[in-house]
Parts: C-alpha cells; sequence; structure tokens
C-alpha cells in the first residue's frame, strides 16, 4: 500500500505512533500525547507473533506502570510488570496473572502497522481520560 500525494498515512482519530522498526521484538516502548509529560498514556510491546498496545494504567491502582521510561516488561521480557505493587499482565491480552488486581485486565488499544508505522487506531487524547 503506497500514499498518494497529499493523502495522509492516517485519520484524524488515529496516532502515529513510531516506524515499526524502531521497537524491536522483545520490547516495550511508551508513547505520550505531550512531549513534556513523565508518564507514557499507551504502552506497546512487540513480540514474535505480534504488537499489543494498552492505556498505560493498573487497573488495581490507575496509575502509570513503567518503572523506567520504556519499561514495562519484567525481568524475563515475557510479561507486562506495574512498576508500583509487581502486578503481572500477559502481553497478548492484558490479563493479570499475579498480583493485587488478578483476573482483571489492561486496557487493549487497537494498533496496525501501515507502510512501515505503528499506528493507534484511537485517538491519545481519548485515552488520557
Amino acid at each position: 500500500m503506497s500514499t498518494a500525494p497529499g493523502q495522509s498515512l492516517h485519520r484524524p482519530q488515529e496516532q502515529i505512533l513510531c516506524r515499526l522498526d524502531e521497537l524491536p521484538e522483545g520490547r516495550s516502548k511508551g508513547f505520550a500525547l505531550n512531549p513534556e509529560a513523565r508518564y507514557a498514556d499507551i504502552l506497546v510491546v512487540r513480540t514474535q507473533t505480534g504488537v499489543y498496545a494498552y492505556r498505560n494504567r493498573c487497573p488495581h491502582t490507575l496509575a502509570p506502570m513503567e518503572w523506567e521510561p520504556d519499561q514495562f516488561l519484567d525481568f524475563t521480557g515475557t510479561v507486562i510488570q506495574c512498576g508500583i505493587h509487581g502486578a503481572l499482565f500477559r502481553i497478548e491480552d492484558g490479563y493479570c496473572v499475579s498480583g493485587p488486581c488478578a483476573r482483571q485486565s489492561l486496557q487493549r488499544i487497537a494498533v496496525t502497522v501501515r507502510e512501515g508505522w505503528l499506528v493507534a487506531l484511537e485517538s491519545l487524547e481519548r485515552i488520557r481520560d
């Protein structure tokens, strides 16, 4: 798919996040609406099976989950970990498998890859609320 001259890569409600090759497999990255923000609005994880995005809010405390910028995975790189209390979430569906929010899930954000770009299919402004 190629973009015709003057045609946008994304629709108004969508948000271009980054080039897919800027997110290596097995890594996580946060994205914020405001570049000056201390915490990301969404977190994205790339695995062998796909790219997964979630609102950066623990269902237990509603607080941001990174323990350092772009650090959302545990030391094994196989689960998302809340930096506040250590809750563990499956990457593939955001389901909490351990911690005070067990059996709850992260809020999934739909993303797609378009012409090598990772695109959130909804506005980050809506995600922040």
